[in-house]
């Protein structure tokens, strides 16, 4: 016995035209695979991890200019943005020296994780994509008869 998934559902129709003597005769059948749904919801799902990643890479770039032009560490939205991203770049800490002059910080740490994250939100959206995706098919016959 044979199963059909979701993705094999297909929904079909037959137009047909005539004209009043006969002699002339248009045909148009289509046939559209009925996942189409399927498919714009996985892409939602993967701009929503592109989005999340993106949010995240902001954030890095922000605490990256701050800690350049020595905002001060006090303030809420400096305190804000490195609380936030101390989560996400202790796996980096001490992976390099980080060089500073005069309290300007150039935190290469956080420029590594920068590069990391945008690979990881690469990746993850590419796996969801390949694991979940199905081509949505969409066949159209046009025929067209003279007779006489």
């Amino acid at each position: 016995m044979a199963t059909t998934g979701l993705h094999d559902k297909v929904d079909r129709y037959e137009r047909v035209e005539s004209s009043a003597n006969g002699d002339f005769e248009h045909r148009e059948q289509v046939v559209e695979n009925v996942g189409a749904n399927h498919q714009r919801n996985l892409g939602r799902v993967i701009q929503f991890i592109n989005l999340l990643f993106s949010i995240l890479e902001a954030m890095i770039g922000l605490r990256i200019l701050l800690k350049l032009i020595a905002a001060n560490a006090n303030a809420v939205f400096t305190r804000f943005v490195y609380d936030f991203t101390n989560l996400f770049l202790w796996p980096f800490a001490g992976l390099t020296r980080t060089p500073s002059v005069a309290g300007l910080v150039l935190d290469i740490p956080a420029i590594v994780a920068l590069l990391v994250y945008a690979l990881l939100a690469w990746a993850i959206a590419r796996l969801v994509w390949v694991i979940f995706s199905n081509p949505e098919t969409r066949q159209v016959t046009v025929t067209e008869k003279r007779r006489g």
